[in-house]
């Protein structure tokens, strides 16, 4: 074999474990997307709703912000991480999600997917 040969069958898998590569992620990015979204549906729209408006029937006594409002899109994400993941300043329901078993990463994901709600309130 050349060294010409050996040069471009090395570039060639070379590529090829990129493309992989990038596949895998982009694949991943969808798949954290879609896990947090349902975990949203699974942890969270039973008070929030599922457009983060915060009207649902099992909250109608109880304060639930809209997660769409202006408030909440001005928190930082480390903000609503603590408020997610530590329960802070919540006063009616205290959410604590890190100790009541999802990961940062779960939370992280679900900050990235509240702040995909827009502000389309009626």
């Amino acid at each position: 074999m050349t060294v010409l040969s050996s040069r471009v069958k090395t570039a060639g898998k070379a590529r090829a474990l990129v493309a992989g590569m990038v596949f895998c992620a982009a694949v991943s990015g969808t798949s954290a997307a879609k896990d947090a979204k349902d975990l949203y549906s699974e942890k969270c729209a039973s008070c929030h709703a599922a457009d983060g408006s915060g009207h649902t029937a099992a909250t109608a006594k109880m304060k639930v912000p809209d997660l769409r409002s202006k408030r909440i899109k001005q928190m930082s994400d480390d903000d609503l991480y603590i408020a997610t993941a530590e329960g802070k300043s919540h006063e009616e329901y205290p959410h604590g999600f890190l100790h009541l078993g999802l990961t940062e990463e779960q939370i992280h994901d679900l900050i990235k997917y509240i702040r995909t709600f827009g502000d389309n309130r009626k």
